[in-house]
């Protein structure tokens, strides 16, 4: 398993330096750029850490994916610190470690600069220090060092709230744990997590609940009213396809298991999973929000997968979607093989020529500012130019929002980027005098278009007033 797990890992760090920047993780890079308190659309550790590291290593990949590294070597050692504790350590942490990097959700969360890769550290740091409480209740440190690792989660994405609901539930269920409620330790490390809630909270109550909104009401719902089995349907076949088929026996094993130790990693296994579950028949539910059950229960499933051939199809899976995306952010968007370009991959794709068109335009203009029809374009085009103040004028709420004040550019003439799939907005153009087509290029790899961007000229820019 050694060997496996090192070859697994290699092709990690190196996906870790040549994947092209996924849209999303220049997204919360800009919001490093811009510190507040929290932000739109997740809490604020994602915008704080990606802060840090531009600091420290500027508009680059080293940058850019500086604290996924980080946080990749602190899976890694909660792992063996996991392993520590079995009768066969060395054998326990490199199969765990080989399980982890071939189930694809778990490989790619921890690649890139989303939230999610600090949701993943912190989730396997809140297990570990529940499951020492468990063995050492009297130990209070491990309480104090959940509610810590709790917080921070939750500061990564809201859904870690199962988290903290898990570890009540699970206190009351073990007789032995039970105790804690009859000292003041509970209520100073539930009061520790919700301390570290404050900056969210704060900026919330300062935008009227903007994110707490987006979160659990501006999400899309399906289109038809009542229970909608599509929603059902591609809840179950996204989770079947992002962990593999193989990988389902052990943890099913795993999770209908008793008296073993381990049922607080159950607990956030069942309650995120069943969650989900439910919310899938009301609303669309991301491939990767239940992540968090997967990473619970991964310190525990080495000893479900002694079958040879069954860790061998997890691997020989996850290879298969590894390479996948190594060639997918990589390469070329492998829709394109087929003419069929999809706009998620096709968006890593250009910003360097894009950002050499715009520099040259802007030496020929007076540009008061560059913007982009959506987040999705502005953000890699910031990445790409090195600048913080390019904004998203998309007609919906973004993280933009909270820092590009228009009225501050009345008058100016704006560079606007759009492409195929984000055009202009007629209402936006509206607020310039004129409009004109600046520059057309093809986003072109090994022969296919990927993408047909658009950079347009507006010239005195009058932005309509906010509504009294």
């Amino acid at each position: 398993m050694r060997g496996v797990a090192l070859v697994l890992l290699f092709v990690k760090l190196v996906l870790l330096v040549g994947a092209h920047p996924f849209m999303d993780e220049t997204y919360y890079f800009v919001w490093g750029q811009h510190p507040q308190l929290s932000y739109f659309d997740h809490p604020a550790l994602i915008g704080w850490t990606q802060g840090i590291a531009g600091a420290l290593f500027g508009w680059s990949i080293a940058g850019l994916r500086a604290m996924v590294l980080l946080t990749l070597i602190g899976d890694l050692a909660l792992l063996h610190l996991f392993a520590r504790r079995t009768a066969d350590p060395p054998w326990w942490f490199w199969t765990s470690t080989v399980i982890f990097l071939s189930t694809p959700i778990l490989f790619g969360l921890t690649s890139v600069a989303l939230p999610d890769h600090l949701m993943v550290f912190f989730t396997l740091a809140t297990v570990y220090c529940v499951e020492r409480l468990r063995q050492e209740p009297a130990r209070v440190r491990w309480l104090y060092l959940a509610a810590l690792a709790i917080g921070f989660a939750m500061l990564s994405r809201y859904n870690s709230g199962v988290l903290a609901g898990a570890l009540v539930a699970y206190i009351l269920i073990v007789p032995q744990m039970r105790k804690l409620f009859a000292t003041p330790h509970l209520y100073l490390a539930a009061l520790l997590a919700v301390a570290l809630q404050a900056p969210v909270l704060i900026w919330n109550a300062e935008h009227g609940l903007a994110s707490f909104g987006f979160i659990f009401g501006g999400r899309q719902k399906l289109a038809e009213a009542g229970l909608n089995l599509d929603g059902l349907r591609g809840y179950l076949l996204g989770g079947l396809v992002v962990l593999s088929p193989f990988i389902l026996w052990p943890m099913a094993r795993f999770a209908f298991t008793r008296r073993d130790g381990h049922g607080y990693a159950r607990l956030v296994f069942a309650i995120s999973t069943l969650g989900f579950l439910l919310a899938s028949l009301f609303t669309n539910i991301l491939i990767h929000w239940n992540a968090i059950a997967y990473v619970a229960v991964l310190p525990f499933l080495a000893t479900w997968f002694r079958s040879r051939l069954l860790l061998g199809a997890q691997i020989a899976y996850g290879v298969l979607a590894i390479g996948f995306a190594a060639v997918n952010y990589g390469v070329l968007p492998v829709m394109a093989m087929v003419n069929a370009t999809d706009q998620t991959s096709a968006w890593s794709y250009g910003w360097d020529e894009v950002a050499t068109a715009v520099t040259a335009i802007r030496a020929d203009e007076t540009i008061g500012f560059v913007a982009a029809t959506d987040y999705a374009l502005a953000s890699p085009l910031a990445f790409a130019l090195h600048d913080r103040d390019v904004v998203s004028v998309s007609a919906h709420r973004d993280g933009y929002d909270d820092w590009f004040d228009p009225e501050a550019h009345r008058g100016e003439t704006a560079l606007i980027v759009a492409d195929t799939w984000r055009r202009l907005d007629p209402a936006f153009a509206a607020q310039f005098g004129t409009v004109e087509t600046a520059r057309e290029l093809d986003i072109i790899r090994f022969g296919h278009v990927t993408d047909h961007v658009t950079i347009y000229i507006g010239r005195k820019f009058a932005p309509a007033r906010a509504a009294e």
